[in-house]
């Protein structure tokens, strides 16, 4: 015999008539009474947990209705042409946002009342950021100013007839909705072009230079801030293209033919200013 095998043969026999830990514990289970309060701790445990996975789908679920409200309310907010229109348009926007703010949002602050915001913070991460975005959004083309994070904080403050519930949203979420904002303050400058608004368009191109410039500071500060730095650098690239083709051969042709042709940066350069997924 090999040395090998006579060495197994040697294992197999020290191991002969031991019982392995999993059926050592599978006895003792067993054997345990059903009041045992071992059991009981475990049970309380198992129902923790149980009760802690249906609050995070929940929360998903109503974070997904967040981001499909907002991104509809970014969609009527650019579909405004005229002056009168931009009125109507972002009267129903902020209707529409109160809905939110009164609906889901509310619903989340109640689930994580007495739970750690925290700990779920990843379940609705990506409903806040697409709530910032369009709420930023709107109160740009509404006052020409960005909302501040204590602003929004303060309108998520609910208070009812025996307590009051208030929505934490974190400054990480804020800052992460402000960047992919310049992803539609970019489309709204080149939309512009086209309606003939050319102030709107330089308006726009500031906002975005001066967001860009605020975020080169914290560039390291946040890992999702930070891969959406590129996709930022990319709109404020955009939209100066589209500023010095209005500036410079604005008088050359009508702002209908500025747009029609494609510049190479816009064909080798696609990005997604969404951000999250």
């Amino acid at each position: 015999m090999s040395g090998r095998g006579r060495f197994r043969g040697h294992k197999n026999d020290r191991n002969h008539g031991h019982k392995s830990l999993s059926s050592v514990a599978r006895e003792a289970a067993i054997s345990l009474p059903d009041d045992s309060p071992v059991l009981q701790m475990f049970k309380v445990a198992a129902q923790k947990l149980n009760d802690r996975q249906d609050r995070h789908e929940r929360l998903v679920k109503l974070s997904r209705d967040i981001t499909i409200e907002s991104k509809r309310i970014i969609f009527l907010l650019h579909s405004a042409i005229t002056i009168e229109s931009a009125e109507i348009k972002i009267n129903e926007a902020n209707e529409r946002l109160q809905k939110l703010i009164q609906g889901p949002i509310k619903s989340i602050g109640l689930e994580l009342e007495n739970s750690p915001a925290y700990l779920h913070s990843r379940a609705v991460t990506a409903g806040f950021q697409e709530f910032i975005e369009a709420r930023t959004f709107c109160s740009f083309l509404e006052k020409k100013l960005l909302i501040s994070w204590s602003e929004v904080q303060k309108e998520l403050e609910y208070v009812m007839e025996e307590k009051s519930v208030t929505t934490m949203l974190t400054q990480s979420d804020y800052m992460l909705g402000l960047a992919d904002l310049t992803g539609e303050l970019m489309r709204k400058a080149i939309n512009s072009i086209s309606s003939g608004d050319s102030n709107d368009c330089f308006e726009s191109c500031q906002a975005v230079k001066d967001l860009y410039t605020g975020y080169l500071g914290l560039f390291s500060i946040d890992r999702e801030l930070s891969r959406k730095m590129s996709t930022t650098r990319n709109n404020v690239f955009k939209v100066e293209s589209a500023v010095y083709a209005l500036k410079v051969r604005g008088g050359e042709a009508p702002p209908t033919l500025l747009l029609a042709a494609q510049p190479d940066w816009e064909r080798n350069n696609h990005s997604d200013d969404e951000g999250f997924f």
